[in-house]
């Protein structure tokens, strides 16, 4: 799994640790950080849980530990996905760049 050494190494943890923690083997844990192996659908959802991620991001399908839902967003925050999704191209991109000057000050 893509993300699996990663959030491993995040919380400073072994295989070995991350092993007796889903009960498998530590090669077990190997094997999935390079992809020999995949786990179970019971045991990805656990591995998820256990780092607070989402299925989507373990598996490097998406670059957002936890989707966002509805229910966080605020009325004006919902305001403006609804308008920026009507946006075309170009003023998306406009949109995008204004966001990252701002984050560059």
């Amino acid at each position: 799994m893509l993300r699996l050494k990663e959030l491993r190494e995040q919380r400073r943890l072994n295989q070995e640790g991350l092993a007796l923690k889903f009960n498998v083997s530590q090669s077990t844990i190997s094997a999935y950080e390079v992809g020999d192996r995949v786990p179970d659908l019971e045991t990805l959802i656990s591995i998820a849980n256990f780092f607070n991620v989402s299925l989507d991001y373990l598996a490097g399908l998406s670059d957002l530990k936890q989707p966002i839902k509805q229910s966080d967003l605020s009325a004006d925050e919902l305001e403006h996905l609804y308008i920026y999704r009507q946006l075309n191209d170009i003023d998306r991109e406009k949109v995008k760049a204004y966001i990252d000057g701002l984050q560059r000050k």
